[in-house]
């Protein structure tokens, strides 16, 4: 019977006092993963709208929009750098859809405060 009791009370205590352990990001990684999530969906749906016919300018319009809307409601994208972001974006976009015609100043309208209306 004594056995039983330490079969069944010492694997109790060890459950009861274990504590689960979860991997813990820094806010810089976190910011640097939605920085590049960011850069990532911009770049997409430019290419996209551009790979549909949309002119160039009209294309920069959308993706700065469907960017905006998709992030607006994160928390942390008021603390991105978005410079950096713009520079990411310029990267991805001659990368994947081939267009070297835009400039960071094209990007200008690209920004996450919050605007009120």
């Amino acid at each position: 019977m004594k056995r039983l009791f330490i079969y069944l009370f010492i694997p109790a205590i060890i459950f009861c006092f274990a504590v689960s352990a979860q991997a813990s990001q820094t806010i810089d990684q976190k910011l640097s993963k939605l920085e590049s999530k960011v850069s990532r969906k911009f770049s997409k749906t430019y290419c996209n709208s551009t790979g549909f016919g949309i002119s160039s300018d009209g294309a920069l319009k959308f993706s700065i929009g469907e960017t905006k809307g998709e992030f607006s409601k994160n928390p942390l994208i008021e603390e991105v750098n978005v410079n950096n972001i713009k520079t990411q974006i310029l990267e991805d976009i001659a990368d994947s859809c081939y267009d070297f015609d835009l400039t960071k100043a094209d990007l200008n309208k690209l920004s996450f405060s919050y605007e009120s209306k």
